[in-house]
């Protein structure tokens, strides 16, 4: 044997045993069959797989593999693939399922191979164990098939976008909603449902999100008249890649017309009211004007207990009117009718006329009303004065009107960040916390339901509604035994600016007169009207009637012979023009805003400027009746 010779024979013996190391180490099942089925070997990992010994499956038929469906079947695939060359598995390989020894059948990938050894035709098959695979597969199918099913049952429309423009999943209430029947029609129904430049401005939105990575949220109105909002959220990879994009969409279209069956409701209940107050003030004004006219009579016209019933009516009538007011102002509010004047005005001048409004109401209760306000916050709250000062009075007529004998009420204030907050405190009634939300609802009156108190749970609804509308906060703690505080937070700057009008204030509100005198209020409705009675009732000497027209004002005028007559700047423009005898000679107080009318009568005349202040006019009354004393 020659070196060469010797040489290839290792070459041949290292190669074989190398291929031989190579199968028997496979983690693969390899059988090699001849051209009729029948095994001829097979490497030791069949057993791990299917559970034959090598010895078992030599010389059986591969058919024993195979499940029963195609054992029959296998004959045919290689007598085809002899006779036309077709391949069915040989040469491309395919999923299939095998039968292991106890019966079961187990996945596998099968490929054939086909070799020539010595001129005769035979099979390698390789089986690669999937059942991991499978079972992963099976689980993530399950997860899929669950996590539709609960898609599905969702009421909102659902639907996930790919990154790429595909859409990939929709569910039941998606394709009901845009009335598609299958995923892949999703994007033809958003184009007929979504009006014109919709689609561009969602594509502008998708590509936002894919940007800054933040979920995004649109009301979308379809063609149809349906109106729903969208919430979009990214849908990462593993890895932290964005790949999607999911929407979840809820219908608003049933929410919005309750609301706007509500704001109809509300608004329809807000003019009965007010057309229902107007309709009721109107002749409680008359029968209040002409009850002052009987009270005042110069004559005895009435007998003693006549007297005292109409002194009754008139008490009753003023209860009445003022529950009435109540109402009209809530109504108006809620009917988006209150126009407010927003201006800088001195928080020291808002207190002090409130506080001297309440006063004599303080005293008849005998409960202590104290101004607490710090020296230093003498500057200005951005409010409409007349509007606030109804929301101080409010809620310091509350605080005494459900106080105790030798109780007390005190306001007191604090800034933070360019804010005041006014608190109004008082020992009385505390109020329960389940109770607390109920406290601004119109018409509940809760402690005092059952109570003698007058009112009809109006002013804390119409206080809160200013407050609101003001751009303000109210805030409110009560504690058991202790009394309750009111706080309410506004604008606030130190030092007013020069350019500012600052507003005349007379050094207090007293007025020193030492005779009595009538005073003719004519005012057809203005919200000035409960403040400027409230400022008489600290006036013993000064008495006023209102009329709510000049007919009822011209037979007061000659009944009473008042002193003084006061006029709304909106009633001036309609005075009759009989009227300039019958206050000629008469002083005579205006109350206006800018652009009003003035008065063209030749009388003694002061023209006051609206929100009017107590102190500013009980300077007026001074001025004009003090030289008739």
């Amino acid at each position: 044997m020659t070196d060469q010779s010797t040489m290839d024979g290792w070459r041949t013996g290292g190669s074989q045993a190398h291929y031989k190391a190579l199968v028997d180490s496979a983690a693969a099942a390899i059988l090699v069959i001849d051209d009729q089925g029948i095994i001829l070997d097979a490497n030791p990992f069949t057993h791990t797989l299917l559970g034959y010994e090598q010895q078992q499956l030599i010389g059986q038929d591969v058919a024993c593999l195979m499940p029963p469906e195609h054992r029959g079947k296998h004959g045919q695939y290689v007598e085809n693939y002899l006779a036309t060359g077709q391949p069915n598995v040989i040469g491309t390989g395919r999923r299939v399922s095998a039968r292991h020894r106890d019966g079961r059948l187990i996945p596998i990938h099968l490929a054939v191979s086909e070799v020539w050894i010595d001129e005769r035709r035979e099979f390698i098959g390789i089986m690669s164990d999937l059942s991991a695979l499978t079972h992963a597969q099976a689980t993530v199918q399950h997860e899929r098939n669950r996590l539709k099913t609960i898609i599905d049952a969702i009421g909102n429309p659902v639907f996930v976008r790919e990154l790429g423009g595909q859409y990939a999943l929709a569910n039941r209430a998606c394709l009901q909603a845009v009335g598609a029947d299958h995923v892949s029609q999703l994007a033809d129904a958003f184009g007929r449902a979504l009006p014109d430049g919709m689609r561009d401005t969602l594509n502008a939105l998708d590509h936002q999100l894919t940007v800054d990575g933040e979920p995004v949220h649109i009301d979308v109105t379809l063609r149809d008249g349906r109106t729903f909002k969208l919430a979009k959220t990214l849908i990462h990879h593993l890895a932290g890649e964005p790949y999607a994009i999911v929407t979840v969409a809820y219908d608003a279209t049933p929410l919005l017309q309750a609301m706007q069956e509500a704001e109809r409701a509300n608004q329809a209940k807000s003019d009965f009211l007010s057309a229902m107050s107007h309709e009721l003030r109107t002749p409680l004004n008359s029968v209040l004007g002409y009850a002052q006219l009987l009270l005042k009579s110069p004559t005895q016209m009435l007998a003693d207990d006549q007297r005292q019933y109409v002194d009754h009516i008139h008490q009753s009538g003023r209860h009445l009117l003022a529950l009435i007011n109540d109402v009209l102002d809530l109504a108006k509010i809620e009917a988006g009718q209150t126009v407010l004047h927003l201006t800088w005005y001195p928080v020291s001048a808002l207190v002090n006329d409130a506080i001297q409004t309440l006063s004599p109401l303080a005293e008849r209760q005998n409960v202590s009303l104290q101004n607490c306000l710090p020296a230093e916050q003498e500057g200005e709250l951005y409010v409409d004065p007349t509007r606030f000062k109804q929301i101080l009075i409010n809620l310091l007529s509350n605080a005494v009107k459900y106080n105790h004998p030798q109780g007390r009420v005190w306001v007191d204030a604090h800034t933070h960040h360019g804010n005041l907050t006014m608190t109004v405190n008082d020992t009385g009634i505390s109020i329960a916390d389940d109770q607390l939300d109920g406290l601004f609802e119109p018409f509940n009156r809760l402690v005092a339901e059952d109570s003698l108190i007058e009112g009809a749970g109006v002013g804390l609804a119409v206080t809160y509604q200013l407050v609101t509308q003001m751009q303000g906060e109210i805030r409110v703690a009560s504690q058991q035994g202790k009394g309750s505080a009111f706080s309410v937070t506004f604008p606030y700057r130190a030092k007013p600016h020069s350019s500012e009008p600052l507003v005349a204030e007379a050094s207090d509100a007293n007025i020193r007169l030492t005779q009595p005198h009538r005073v003719l209020y004519i005012d057809q409705g203005s919200h000035q009207q409960r403040l400027v009675s409230d400022c008489f009732e600290d006036w013993p000497l000064l008495t006023l009637h209102h009329a709510h027209d000049f007919s009822l004002a011209e037979a007061m005028t000659h009944r009473l012979a008042p002193s003084l007559f006061i006029i709304h700047g909106n009633d001036l423009a309609r005075m009759p023009a009989h009227w300039t005898c019958l206050v000629e000679n008469k002083p005579l107080i205006t109350l206006g805003a800018e652009g009003q009318a003035h008065c063209s009568v030749a009388t003694p005349h002061i023209r006051l400027q609206q929100p009017v202040s107590s102190t500013a006019l009980a300077a007026a009354i001074q001025s004009l009746l003090e030289d008739r004393e």
